[in-house]
């Protein structure tokens, strides 16, 4: 029976022969992320607005997760979630993130490096009443990260939600929210043919945007 390495060992994908040249690039990289996350929305891409979000904890030990990307409020991007979840007691703890888009479909990829903020209450509020119900009441029900016995528990408590918030509007619970991601390094990624993708990258020099081109 083959084994997983060799498995590994026999995939092969060629990322196209799309060129990024500085001439495609806009001088706003908030501008160029706006424009490579509408190309993947637009071929249909899987969760286009799923991005990995890495923290570090007490002990600067490195974690990942995704997220959802959800907006862009004063040029920082938007993610929601419990406050007392373990990558929102990390930011609070550290507030330096970073993270990455990746649109396989596209052969594209963004990475970033930020500092995270909590959001303004006007922004969680906005984004809670646009959730569908049964998002609203995950809300209410997930101490989320936290250890549970078994998911019945989950059930039931939503089942608890259902009946309290039966006929009216669910409020947003004061420990779930958003967060900002003020960006201050952005790179951009386009996978090319034979591994020699272009990629450049932006980085914050005062007020300005400087961009480069680095080696693939």
């Amino acid at each position: 029976m083959e084994n997983i390495s060799d498995k590994i060992q026999k995939i092969r994908s060629e990322y196209g022969d799309k060129a990024l040249v500085p001439e495609d690039l806009n001088s706003d990289p908030i501008q160029q992320f706006e424009s490579w996350l509408a190309d993947a929305i637009e071929v249909e891409a899987s969760e286009p607005n799923a991005m990995a979000i890495s923290t570090v904890d007490t002990e600067n030990k490195p974690r990942s997760r995704y997220v959802l990307f959800k907006n862009i409020v004063n040029d920082s991007l938007v993610f929601h979630t419990h406050y007392e979840s373990s990558k929102a007691k990390e930011i609070n703890n550290n507030p330096n993130v970073s993270g990455i888009f990746f649109w396989p479909e596209i052969y594209r990829q963004i990475r970033f490096e930020g500092v995270a903020s909590i959001a303004d209450s006007k922004v969680s509020d906005e984004y809670f009443k646009s959730r569908p119900r049964g998002g609203q009441l995950s809300a209410w029900a997930s101490h989320q990260s936290e250890e549970i016995e078994g998911r019945e528990i989950l059930e039931e408590r939503i089942k608890e939600l259902e009946k309290e918030f039966e006929g009216k509007e669910i409020p947003r619970p004061e420990f779930w929210g958003g967060y900002l991601i003020d960006v201050h390094h952005w790179e951009f990624w386009q996978g090319r043919k034979n591994r020699t993708h272009d990629r450049f990258s932006y980085s914050k020099v005062d007020t300005e945007w400087k961009t480069v081109r680095l080696s693939p």
